[in-house]
């Protein structure tokens, strides 16, 4: 097993079942009703053919006349024409209805992905969650669509072989326990192929998600630059066939060994009915039974053998779609620890926040990206924290959004543990700016607010798009501020440039106005005076809210009132730009390396 395929136990197979049953109730109650009434209906079809050739049989032999015989025969016929009826329209029904559940379990997983803990989709086995969640909801032939149509065809299979297993006891009770023996063998192959590859699944699904990034990359116009400039696409070709061929070897198995299973149950099929036919021709021979009774027998041994091999097939069937939803629930179960319900009540103002012997160490890790950070900032402080790639800057910042749990120590926000709030009550403290920064399909004004268009406000709105510097810009588009984002989703629209981006991302988080304001590398895709400008109008804005700044460029240190050099996760110097000049350390050197590219505009 790889170390991504690591898991929790599977869930048992009637405990699936049961959840199944309990949330469609909840989510759509018809479903159920007709899941329940398609069973019995199922089963008498056949049992009321083979009544129909016993009866015209012994009229037959009887030497019934021509008008008892049709009558008969019409209402037998009548009736099995309006059971074929009732069987179409339910089983259309279940399969619309059945359609329909695989969407709301996709709304059920939405849901999940968007509002877990930001660290249970972050990390990789929560990928791996979610991938193998996926594949439970994909199609029309998975998991929680089909699963309705199979416990239909287990149900009234194994109702029919209780049913006919009763009767054929009538002619010998060796004959149901040859069938019941035979048709115990194939369940055992087939549980031990499907346990086989619910055991590999692991081993492929993060192939398929690898081959699946290839293939979205590959026409991913963004990345069609590089790919073209670099000449990446024969390297690309090559890993897609090297993962490719490795993701073929699991088919194969996986065909070789369902390939012998197919083989095993046929052969047991045949040794089956050539052994029970022969038992009813010994009957027919020697014990004398009647010739309406030969056919009835015959087209229940027939019927047996569908319900054996129905049994069979429907409850291997149901067992894979019983993993497919163990995945699934494994998925949707994921554990938040983050409150959820009541919280502590929020500060009216901006908050003192106190980071308080802080350790982080991601699950995947052995070393800590964060090692024992402590340092207070005061309601209103703006504060910069600087270092190298690497340095633990973004990680901090994920830490104090909430995003991530210390490892050891404690975040404090207002004077209590940002772990007592409720998480989202949380997070309206914050406007945060992310150095990757995701735009939609919508309008500009839409991409800032974050809302339907008659809920904006648009003097707040004019506002935030002045100091974010985007103004003018967005005044010179035809449809300004209602112009339409990404030109891969929407011919009318446009792409907005890197620096553009970023300014969008910046005026998104002033107009949601949060008391702590949080800038991870926000102006990375400007020119260094562009970057100097728009600090001098961030700054005016956020006079009143607790300011961080996250940087490794340091034009925006100098605004600030203390600054914090970060250095392999720990705090190596504190202080006030001049502070940290006069000190001579890490901190006076990497500006001194950066300062020709800004040391005219800030005035140094």
């Amino acid at each position: 097993m790889t170390k991504t395929g690591r898991h929790s136990p599977l869930h048992s197979m009637f405990g699936n079942l049961a959840f199944l049953l309990r949330k469609s109730y909840q989510l759509d109650k018809s479903i159920v009703f007709a899941t329940i009434a398609h069973i019995p209906v199922i089963v008498l079809l056949p049992l009321l053919a083979a009544y129909l050739s016993k009866s015209v049989v012994e009229l037959v032999t009887d030497a019934s006349d021509a008008g008892t015989l049709t009558v008969y025969v019409l209402s037998i016929s009548a009736g099995l024409l309006a059971m074929h009826w009732l069987n179409m329209y339910i089983g259309a029904k279940i399969q619309f209805r059945a359609f329909y559940n695989r969407f709301l379990y996709i709304g059920l997983s939405i849901d999940k992905v968007m509002n877990t803990d930001y660290d249970n989709i972050e990390s990789n086995s929560g990928q791996h969650k979610m991938d193998k969640a996926n594949k439970a909801m994909e199609g029309d032939d998975t998991g929680t669509q089909q699963f309705f149509a199979q416990l239909v065809k287990c149900c009234s299979n194994g109702i029919g072989l209780l049913t006919y297993s009763a009767m054929l006891n009538f002619l010998s009770p060796w004959v149901v326990l040859l069938l019941f023996g035979s048709t115990a063998i194939n369940y055992a192959v087939n549980r031990a192929h499907n346990h086989w590859v619910q055991r590999n699944k692991d081993n492929w699904v993060p192939l398929e998600r690898k081959l699946s990034y290839i293939s979205k990359k590959a026409g991913d116009f963004e990345a069609a630059k590089d790919m073209r400039i670099y000449g990446m696409s024969g390297w690309f070709r090559q890993v897609s066939k090297r993962l490719l061929g490795e993701r073929l070897g699991w088919s194969r198995k996986s065909e070789r060994r369902g390939f012998i299973v197919d083989v095993l149950n046929v052969t047991m099929t045949v040794v089956r009915d050539g052994a029970a036919y022969g038992f009813l021709l010994y009957q027919v021979t020697h014990n004398g039974i009647s010739a309406a009774e030969f056919v009835f027998f015959f087209a229940l041994i027939t019927q047996y053998s569908g319900w054996l091999l129905g049994i069979i097939d429907s409850f291997n069937a149901l067992h894979k779609t019983s993993l497919a939803i163990g995945d699934m629930r494994d998925y949707l179960d994921m554990p938040d620890r983050s409150n959820r319900g009541a919280g502590a009540a929020l500060p009216d103002a901006s908050p003192e926040i106190r980071f308080e012997n802080v350790w982080y160490r991601h699950d995947s890790s052995d070393d800590a990206t964060i090692k024992d950070i402590n340092f207070t900032i005061r309601p209103g402080e703006k504060i910069a924290i600087v270092g190298m790639n690497g340095a633990g800057k973004t990680t901090l910042v994920k830490l104090l959004c909430g995003l991530y749990r210390p490892t050891e120590g404690a975040v404090i926000a207002g004077g209590r543990n940002i772990a007592s709030y409720n998480r989202d009550d949380y997070y309206k403290l914050l406007s945060v700016v992310f150095q990757d920064i995701y735009l939609m399909p919508f309008s500009i004004a839409k991409n800032i607010a974050l809302c339907e268009a008659h809920l904006i406000d648009r003097e707040r709105l004019e506002h935030v798009l002045k100091l974010s510097g985007l103004h003018e810009k967005v005044q010179s588009l035809p449809e300004k501020e209602e112009t339409q984002l990404l030109k891969s989703v929407r011919d009318n629209a446009i792409d907005l440039s890197g620096g553009e981006k970023q300014k969008l991302a910046l005026a998104r988080a002033l107009y949601k106005g949060g008391s702590i304001i949080v800038l991870d590398e926000p102006t990375a895709a400007l020119d260094p005076i562009a970057e100097n400008e728009m600090y001098l109008k961030y700054n005016e804005l956020t006079a009143s809210a607790t300011s961080i700044f996250i940087s490794h460029r340091l034009s925006s240190t100098r605004f600030c009132d203390r600054i914090l050099f970060l250095e392999n996760g720990r705090i190596v110097e504190e202080g006030s730009h001049a502070e940290l000049m006069a000190l001579g350390g890490k901190y006076a050197g990497m500006f001194e390396l950066q300062s020709h590219y800004y040391k005219e505009a800030v005035g140094v």
